[in-house]
């Protein structure tokens, strides 16, 4: 059984297919995006665990190495650190490397590096996560589950898509919860080499702002619902993809109330289509927004009847017809 939905998978592999036509790009636009994505990542995959460095701050900390006034050394060492940890997820999807239990170890390190003291080793005690439905195993568990994962992983026996692939792993890493501490943000790091090791851009971001439904889908995985931190996961690639189309072809990007001026539709139904990833909209900061371009596929596939018949039923009142 499919655990990512069928449209937004088409919707997703239709855009990546449509960037591999682009290739060779321009360099100097990878570099300005890697950069831009680099920063945007680093920030909100350190904010999501509770890094109160803002955005610029974040940048600041990178590309000129300050220390910022009222923030905590471990904050900006968060930021320092991870600009090196995804060059090494580069170089080892370059390489075209296995994941072993080496990488994940020498990512943690990085990772964490003059964070905690047990950095690129396994936790020695048990522990426990606040609000979780699972116990972690004890840390002697910790090795053999991570042997049988990366087995898993190799093997593939439930024929999962890579998307599909990412996210189970990212979540079955988790569950593990091998390190003391930077779990979350080795899991990402992680699940984001599976995916560019499959050909999609760097990288895909969890937004901060998202915190709350992104930990809604863990929590849901954990209780056997999978296919809800899937598609989480794949919008977030989806996000990556537009980023790289968008600066490449330069569309006009609309929010949703300009979005209903031109469309029969009202803002509230575009917010609940794009919520539902039926449209391929996404966030700038807390605003959804959506290119001219995506609109119109949008509106393309509703006259050939291959939108989701039953969102017209759920917002009836809000459809401006």
């Amino acid at each position: 059984m499919a655990l990512i939905n069928k449209k937004i998978h088409q919707r997703v592999l239709d855009k990546k297919r449509k960037l591999e036509g682009l290739r060779p790009l321009p360099s100097s636009l990878v570099a300005r995006l890697k950069k831009q994505m680099m920063i945007e990542y680093t920030y909100n995959s350190n904010a999501i665990e509770g890094n109160t460095l803002t955005l610029r701050e974040t940048q600041l900390v990178i590309e000129e190495g300050i220390t910022v006034g009222g923030k905590s050394i471990t904050e900006t060492l968060e930021a320092k650190n991870h600009p090196e940890a995804i060059e090494f997820i580069e170089r080892l999807v370059d390489a075209k490397s296995e994941l072993t239990e080496d990488v994940i170890l020498q990512l943690h390190r990085l990772i964490m590096s003059n964070i905690t003291e047990d950095a690129g080793h396994y936790r020695t005690m048990g522990v426990r996560i606040t609000g979780a439905t699972f116990m972690p195993p004890p840390s002697s568990e910790v090795k053999p589950r991570i042997d049988e994962l990366l087995k898993w992983l190799r093997e593939n026996p439930d024929e999962l898509t890579p998307i599909e692939l990412a996210a189970v792993f990212h979540h079955r890493f988790v569950q593990i919860h091998p390190f003391s501490q930077g779990n979350g943000r080795t899991a990402r790091l992680l699940m984001n080499a599976l995916l560019m090791k499959d050909g999609y851009p760097f990288i895909a971001i969890v937004p901060k702002l998202d915190r709350p439904k992104y930990l809604k889908t863990l929590m849901e995985a954990d209780l056997g619902n999978t296919s809800s931190l899937v598609n989480f996961i794949a919008r977030c690639v989806e996000r990556a993809l537009d980023m790289y189309l968008d600066a490449l072809e330069e569309p006009k990007i609309l929010t949703l109330a300009e979005a209903s001026q031109i469309t029969p539709y009202s803002q509230e139904y575009l917010s609940l289509i794009a919520r539902k990833g039926l449209l391929g909209a996404y966030k700038q900061g807390r605003k959804w927004v959506v290119s001219r371009r995506e609109l119109d596929r949008y509106l393309a596939s509703v006259k050939k009847g291959r939108a989701h018949k039953n969102v017209n039923v759920l917002v009836r009142e809000s459809a401006k017809y």
